[in-house]
């Protein structure tokens, strides 16, 4: 998880200190734009310019985790990660095993699905979406389940209660951000990065039976 920390306040830090003309074509390849997506989908304005590919199309669900706009966000999104991190990390142990590569991909589901939930409430067109604040999302799901043990589930009384909550504050966070942080947040990149993340973990952990819901 520090490593993945690291990569993210790098990826800012290469942006940031590229040529001006480079750190426009970084957030334009990048950056999740939803009047590009449903554009290229065929359902676009007609004055939206569509991704180019599929790749072009699908490839920003994952790379706008590592672009931020600012160093505020990115090393917030840094911190989170290895706090929230470390206890998803050692939850998806196998035996004497720490696969990285599920807690990565519990990590990249978090901020796929926090994408696709932008997205879907987006169209035909809105705001662009960076940030890994999803995939931290998605990890906070983890941390939540694994305060029940073993026993965790997603429909558990507790669980709910804690995302409902969750949900609450993104929505409040999403009216008042302007007046408060200076900008909007993405409600629906956190609410689906939590929802996705907690579906990912959940499958991870009990890999190899089925996972509690």
């Amino acid at each position: 998880m520090t490593g993945l920390a690291i990569a993210l306040i790098a990826a800012h830090a290469l942006r940031v200190f590229s040529p001006a003309g480079w750190q426009g074509c970084m957030l334009s390849a990048g950056s999740l734009q939803p009047d590009r997506f449903w554009a290229w989908a065929g359902l676009g304005a007609p004055d939206s310019v569509p991704y180019g590919s599929p790749v072009g199309a699908f490839l920003p669900f994952l790379t706008e985790a590592l672009l931020h706009d600012g160093w505020g966000a990115v090393i917030l999104n840094a911190a989170l990660v290895v706090i929230l991190g470390r206890p998803v990390y050692f939850s998806l142990s196998i035996g004497r095993r720490r696969p990285a590569w599920a807690f990565l991909a519990v990590f990249a589901a978090s901020v796929a699905g926090g994408s696709l939930l932008h997205l879907l409430t987006q169209y035909p067109a809105g705001s662009a979406l960076i940030g890994a604040s999803g995939g931290a999302s998605g990890l906070f799901a983890g941390w939540v389940l694994i305060q029940e043990g073993r026993n965790g589930r997603i429909l558990s009384a507790r669980f709910l209660t804690v995302f409902l909550v969750f949900a609450a504050i993104n929505l409040a966070l999403w009216l008042l951000g302007p007046a408060l942080l200076g900008a909007r947040i993405s409600w629906q990149a956190h609410i689906g990065g939590f929802l996705a993340g907690a579906a990912a973990f959940q499958g991870f952990r009990f890999r190899g039976r089925p996972p509690r819901i």
